[in-house]
């Protein structure tokens, strides 16, 4: 009989907390249903996608040396962010975030080549994240790799930056064929 009530008690415990996971999906879903993929929102905004290209250009130019155009493309708000690896650890506010694309401007000083490959990203009327991995090349041969999280924000009409994450990658090196 105690069994019968427990099962039954747990029973009732299962069925309400399903009722309540459901609203709570519900409620998510309507905010969710407003993104829609990169590439779409780039085409039916094409501020976006220039924003976009114009980003890719100002880390080729960060890499030559020059971040006059990373910093134009910045929010100035107290409350961007730049998260850098372990190396620069975590910036926040814009001052901060100049810092950082200056130091990173020297880090990456000398590059001769900037390539960058989409891995996913999504946009709403006012938001957009990119997700992308980054190589700089250097006339030695030598690249450095990233991956990249970068957010946007629609600021009076532009989209700027507000947030981004790189970490280094690893750079993995191909077994010799002559050792076992």
């Amino acid at each position: 009989m105690k069994r019968n009530i427990s099962v039954f008690i747990l029973l009732i415990l299962l069925a309400s907390s399903y009722k309540y996971r459901t609203k709570a999906t519900e409620s998510i879903q309507p905010h969710l249903a407003s993104l829609q993929p990169l590439q779409e929102a780039a085409a039916a905004d094409h501020s976006l996608n220039e924003a976009i290209e114009r980003m890719q250009q100002a880390n080729l130019d960060l890499a030559h040396g020059n971040d006059s155009l990373a910093k134009a493309l910045w929010s100035r708000k107290d409350d961007v962010t730049m998260f850098t690896g372990p190396a620069a650890g975590t910036q926040k506010g814009w001052e901060a975030v100049e810092d950082a694309l200056k130091l990173s401007s020297k880090q990456i000083a000398g590059a001769n080549t900037y390539i960058s490959e989409k891995i996913g990203g999504s946009s709403g009327a006012e938001q957009a994240y990119l997700v992308q991995t980054e190589q700089y090349g250097f006339p030695n041969g030598k690249t450095v790799n990233f991956q990249a999280t970068i957010l946007f924000q629609k600021e009076g009409g532009e989209w700027k930056i507000i947030h981004r994450h790189a970490d280094k990658l690893a750079t993995v090196k191909k077994p010799d064929k002559t050792s076992k």
